[in-house]
This record gives C-alpha cells, structure tokens and sequence, in this order.
C-alpha cells in the first residue's frame, strides 16, 4: 500500500504538489498552534504536544480534503456550448463574402479534384510516415497537395488544447475547418490525425463535405505501435506519466467502414501509399496512370 502511495506521488505532480502544499502551510498553522499554547499555559512541552498533534491531525484533513476536491467537477459550460453562443451573438454582424474565383475554377486550372485524405489510427501506426510518402508521390506527378498532421497543428494553431475528450473533438473541427479552406483553393489535403471518436471524424465529415472526404484507416495493433513508438510515449502512457493516451487510457473507435483500409501490420510504407494511390484512381480522384501514359 505504502509502495503504491510512493509510486503515485512520483508519478503525478499534481497529487505532489498537494501534498507538500498540505505539508508547508500545516507547519506554519502548528507553528502558530505551539505558540499560542505557550502563552496561555505557560509550558512550552504542552504547547509543543497541542502543535504536534495539530500538524499531524490537520495535515491529514487537509491532505483528503484537496484530493476529494480534485476530484469533483463542477458543471459548468462546455467549451462547445460557449462557442455556439458565441456563434449566435456575433452571427447578424457577419456576411459571408464571396470571391470571383470559385472552387470548380481552382480545380480545372490545377488539373484535378481538391478532396481531404483523413489518415486516422493509433499513434506509430504509420499515419504520418504514409501521408509524407503520398504527398511526395503526388507532388511529384503535377498535384497540388499539402499534409497536416496531428504534432505540427498542436504545435501551432491548436496549442492551446490538451488531450481531453473536449479539446480533441475542437482539435478535429479546428482541422477540419481548415481541410475545407484548402480544398476550396483547389488542394488536395492529407489529413494524419489519430481522431479517435467516430463522432468527431463524422463530424469533420460534415465540416468537409461528404464527396470532398475519404477515410482512410491505417490499422495496426497496439503491439505493433508499441514496435515501432520510438518516442517511447506508449512505456510512458503505462507508466501512468501521458493521460488520456488513445489505446492505452483513452479508447480508440475503429472506422467501421472506412473508404480505404490500410493492413499496416503486414505492409512497408510504399505499398500502403501504392494501395491508396490504386484506390484514388478507382474512385476518380486522381487520374489513372494508364489514362495520364495515354495523353
């Protein structure tokens, strides 16, 4: 028990910094104790027990008492709900404005389609590998491309969002309002987010537009990311240091029937881009390199 109680301190600061906040301000308090039991009684050794036993009582009360109130969670307004009222108030002062150059013309004077890529599995899966790997392909054969991935967006526009269940579903509308801009410029987006929660990679759907978005579900067991994690964030995960780390204390929900299925327990990086890129001539986004050898 004891053993346990050491280990958790050592790994969780909040519950250290409790601790030794229950510890500092309980020695002032007995210190004050002690003093105050001198001088009424006259016996510094009484007023040394009073404060001993004080510190040691209180400290205890103390201690529970900020754990306890670490653990409530007051309800109060979800991020979601303030920006909707949010959207409200400001919504009669704003006109979406329109621009001479549409979408179809982007499209025709780069030559293709602008459609978003989502690249969703666990973390070493091989989502940010494959999307590098198809950027270079298709930047290299005349298409107008461009990657965002999970790290590079929460190292900019989305720093300010843990890994909550709340701040990930803003992180994946935030994307997903951006995916939208590039392909209204004509781009082609490769979208590599673990995005967890089917709610929210339906929701991006929406965002999007359903004929702009393919799945794309890059599986791979938890042993196999384990294989190849070599940031080591799934050790640290079991180790109780990362919260809310997806597949170890944050559930993972599986496309049920994504527009391309990725084996990447069983595939290199190169055929998995060579599935996708065969599977994106199939359905019409990118021109057939037969039809391109032909023109």
């Amino acid at each position: 028990m004891i053993d346990l109680f050491i280990k958790n301190i050592r790994n969780d600061y909040s519950l250290r910094r409790h601790l030794f906040k229950s510890l500092t301000w309980r020695i002032v308090g007995s210190l004050d104790t002690t003093l105050l039991g001198w001088l009424v009684t006259g016996k510094i050794n009484t007023g040394l027990k009073i404060g001993g036993l004080e510190l040691f009582t209180k400290f205890l009360f103390y201690f529970l008492h900020e754990r306890v109130w670490h653990k409530v969670k007051l309800k109060g307004e979800s991020k979601e709900k303030v920006a909707e009222r949010n959207k409200k108030k400001i919504e009669p002062q704003l006109f979406k404005q329109t621009t001479k150059v549409n979408r179809q013309q982007r499209e025709d004077r780069n030559g293709h389609k602008s459609v978003t890529l989502w690249l969703t599995g666990l973390s070493a899966s091989g989502k940010s590998s494959i999307a590098t790997e198809l950027d270079a392909w298709l930047h290299e054969h005349g298409y107008s491309c461009y990657v965002l991935d999970g790290d590079n967006t929460r190292l900019g526009i989305n720093t300010d969002l843990s890994f909550s269940k709340e701040d990930r579903k803003e992180n994946i509308r935030r994307v997903a309002e951006i995916c939208k801009l590039f392909n209204d410029a004509g781009t082609i987006v490769i979208a590599a987010f673990i995005s967890p929660f089917a709610e929210d990679r339906q929701n991006a759907r929406s965002i999007i537009g359903d004929d702009s978005f393919m799945e794309i579900f890059v599986d791979a067991t938890i042993d196999t990311c384990k294989m190849r994690d070599k940031k080591g964030l799934y050790a640290l995960a079991e180790q109780g240091k990362i919260k809310d780390f997806t597949g170890i204390n944050s559930p993972y929900e599986r496309p049920i029937k994504p527009g391309i299925h990725i084996d990447a327990n069983n595939s290199t990086i190169k055929e998995s881009v060579a599935t996708i890129i065969a599977e994106l001539e199939k359905s019409g986004l990118i021109k057939s390199r037969e039809a391109a050898v032909v023109l």
